[in-house]
């Protein structure tokens, strides 16, 4: 049961995780990404600040705090949300999704190497694998709806090549932090960064009832509770572990993005889909151990 402890958490936040492009979607005319970021950021580090301050969860001494793995996982969230929310414009909910969570456990895998010399395991390589047949199941399937495939799938590509980088430092603070606190360092040093830019982009729209709702949904359900629940999966999984693990958030984004945007579903991509669903099964079953 222990052992489940961690992927229970990490596939509870990536279910909330999954209606972040659909929110999006169905934010009022005039959104954009860098201002959908900006909301997010902010409601969902307050949301945490409430919660730190009424289980008194804020650490006594924040001298304790590790810098160089929180300014790095805070770079990383930041180009991970831009990336991320403009990739869903330009290629949709369910193949931006898909393309940015199925590459971050290769990602994922390539920085604990390089870095820690960490090689996964064999349960992770067989996972990755089908992984892998399901993003191209997808995708070939007709998730990038009659478009070409060219430079604008570099976007969720490059979105998942940060969300690894974040996860592996991620898994380095809550060494010395308890999950909230590290997520509301996170998010409110992305909000303060990213606050000055927004003033260039239109922000009526959040003020209007659908606005309101959204960018609730946005950093109530999708940062400040699944975000921290995240971040308690990853303190008890390996970083390259949990970054497979992430790849529900697109199953569920993609279902949510054909049943409520009706985006094209086809036999191949509906096995894509089953083929990613496969590879969390066999990694929930792995076994903790220092190669992972």
């Amino acid at each position: 049961m222990h052992n489940l402890k961690g992927p229970f958490f990490l596939l509870f936040s990536c279910l909330l995780f999954s209606v972040t492009g659909t929110l999006q979607q169905l934010a009022p005319e005039g959104h954009t990404p860098v201002v959908i970021t900006e909301v997010r950021m902010l409601l969902g580090s307050l949301t945490i600040l409430a919660w730190c301050l009424f289980t008194h969860r804020l650490p006594s001494n924040w001298s304790v705090v590790p810098w160089k793995p929180m300014l790095t996982a805070v770079a990383s969230v930041l180009l991970y949300q831009l990336l991320f929310f403009y990739s869903v414009a330009e290629v949709g909910v369910a193949v931006g999704s898909v393309v940015a969570i199925a590459t971050t456990p290769l990602w994922a895998a390539a920085v604990a190497f390089l870095l820690f010399r960490k090689k996964p395991s064999k349960f992770w390589v067989f996972a990755t694998v089908l992984a892998i047949a399901g993003v191209f199941l997808i995708n070939f399937g007709g998730g990038l709806q009659a478009q070409s495939v060219d430079w604008k799938l570099l976007l969720p590509v490059a979105a998942g090549l940060c969300y690894g980088v974040e996860i592996i430092a991620v898994g380095k603070v809550v060494e010395k932090l308890n999950p909230e606190t590290t997520m509301l360092l996170e998010m409110g040093l992305v909000a303060v960064l990213l606050l000055p830019v927004t003033f260039f982009f239109p922000t009526k729209w959040i003020f209007t009832t659908g606005g309101i709702l959204v960018s609730l949904g946005l950093g109530v359900v999708t940062a400040g509770i699944a975000y921290p629940c995240f971040t308690y999966g990853i303190k008890y999984t390996s970083p390259v572990v949990a970054s497979t693990l992430a790849l529900t958030e697109p199953l569920m984004a993609a279902a949510l993005g054909i049943f409520f945007l009706h985006e094209n579903l086809s036999i191949p991509m509906g096995l894509g889909m089953l083929s990613l669903m496969a590879s969390v099964i066999v990694l929930i079953f792995d076994k903790p151990s220092q190669s992972s």
